[in-house]
């Protein structure tokens, strides 16, 4: 196994997630009222508390920045790290149901939180017996979370999309069915998370340091823009026609765009022959098909690729998944 390619993208996770506290942080403490004007929130009457827990953030970034550059010793700074960001979502949730905070601050768990349990898990199993079986499960639980994904878009989510031409009739489903609504792209979180983790497993096995660090900065550019279309279908349901334009190009234009390009990198670096590369080559096309359809906005387009790449996409992954096992 490629340990050198693992070690080096767990770097830069750990350099990314410095980077993120440190930005993060800054801008509490710099402009703390920008966060309770984007999520339409009263502000606080003492906002030094609120740049605290900025500085706070701030302070968890150097950890991560000591730590990747010294990987004998960042476990611990790692579990320091998940420990908080597992008690976050939990406060959040307290916050939401007691009415202090409303749903639509939900990005501030997803970005801050929830997106760093699966990578800093993963670091802090290095080097024990589970962490080669999770690893090798990676392709198959991105097929199955896709599938789950796929018959979420297909029983629930559609309903409360541009697929459904009657504006009205997309209100009234998302108001009626909020809880469904909101859990079916929690699935789509994981399996944009999942994808990231089969990107990750799969550049490892090809044992090139250059392509794995340019397949993980296009991936997680790309898992940004996903996230943020997710969150924004959570957490400001239902939507304006506006702002469900944005969050369809950036996760059917943006994102999906971007894993594409991964994909092709990975693949053209990958030896494959017969029916697995004319597979292979099938997902990606529908791929841009998608991509192309979600920036021309054209629903016939975007539901048509959209069945093509699931149907591909999802059996296609556990093939792969078989085939470098």
């Amino acid at each position: 196994m490629p340990d050198a390619v693992r070690r080096d993208l767990h770097k830069l996770i750990l350099l990314l997630a410095a980077g993120y506290n440190f930005a993060f942080g800054a801008w509490v403490v710099l402009r703390p009222g920008d966060f309770f004007d984007l999520f339409l929130i009263d502000p606080p009457n003492h906002p030094a508390i609120w740049q605290c827990l900025g500085m706070v953030i701030g302070v968890y970034g150097a950890g991560y920045a000591w730590a990747a550059s010294r990987p004998e010793l960042r476990k611990p700074i790692v579990a320091l790290g998940l420990a908080g960001k597992i008690l976050g979502p939990i406060g959040w949730v307290a916050a939401v149901a007691s009415g202090d905070l409303p749903v639509r601050t939900f990005p501030l768990v997803l970005f801050n939180d929830f997106a760093w349990w699966l990578p800093f898990g993963l670091i802090l199993l290095e080097g024990t017996r589970l962490a080669p079986r999770i690893r090798a499960s990676a392709p198959f639980v991105c097929a199955g979370f896709n599938a789950l994904g796929a018959m979420a878009m297909v029983l629930v989510l559609r309903h409360g999309l541009e697929s459904e031409s009657d504006p009205g009739a997309r209100d009234a489903f998302i108001i009626d069915h909020a809880a469904l609504w909101q859990g079916s792209w929690g699935i789509w979180i994981c399996a944009a998370l999942s994808l990231a983790a089969f990107y990750g497993w799969w550049a490892a096995r090809l044992d090139r340091l250059r392509l794995g660090r340019s397949v993980f900065l296009i991936t997680v550019v790309g898992l940004a823009c996903d996230l943020a279309a997710e969150s924004i279908y959570i957490g400001w349901a239902p939507l304006p026609g506006a702002i469900m334009r944005t969050a369809a190009l950036l996760t059917g234009g943006a994102a999906n765009g971007l894993y594409t390009v991964a994909g092709i990198l990975l693949t053209l670096a990958t030896p494959m022959t017969g029916p697995f590369r004319a597979v292979t080559w099938a997902v990606w096309i529908s791929g841009l098909a998608l991509t192309a359809s979600t920036i021309a906005g054209t629903v016939t387009g975007m539901a048509v690729s959209t069945a093509a790449l699931m149907i591909l996409f999802c059996p296609w992954c556990a093939w792969m998944g078989w085939k470098l096992r």
